[in-house]
């Protein structure tokens, strides 16, 4: 893969999770995304138990999203190898959460975001030919 396709890469994984973080991030719209998620999980036939949250816990929820989306926003104005490398470390972090939620009871829907964060994440971590780094990015990530 080539440089040019490593940084669309994470370009458009930028652009997948400002769009599925975004609602969540804003304090009247989090609140009918989190209510999209157990609609979907009913119509599906699920059966997932969803709790009514409490403003502390919705402020910590669109406290994460927002920090998510200026990620996003961040690797879509510098979409590096050095912040691809970032971006798959997240992801897999976020996959491991997943898998912690998924052992406690949350909705199965869960393992489909897994599946598409996980494929992001090898991705970028593949090693784009001609890769140019300099400076502290290029010791950071041993390359």
């Amino acid at each position: 893969m080539n440089q040019s396709r490593y940084a669309n890469i994470v370009r458009i994984g930028a652009i997948y999770d400002i769009v599925a973080t975004l609602p969540f991030a804003v304090p009247l719209l989090s609140a009918w995304a989190f209510q999209l998620f157990a609609g979907l999980d009913a119509w599906l036939g699920l059966g997932t138990s969803f709790s009514v949250l409490d403003p502390t816990s919705m402020f910590f929820i669109n406290l994460g999203a927002l920090a998510y989306v200026i990620w996003g926003v961040a690797r879509l104005r510098e979409p590096s190898v050095a912040n691809g490398r970032l971006d798959a470390l997240l992801r897999l972090l976020v996959v491991g959460l997943q898998m912690v939620a998924l052992s406690q009871g949350a909705t199965p829907i869960l393992w489909g975001l897994a599946v598409v964060l996980s494929v992001f994440a090898v991705l970028q971590l593949r090693r784009p030919n001609h890769a140019v780094s300099t400076g502290p990015e290029k010791r950071a990530l041993g390359y």
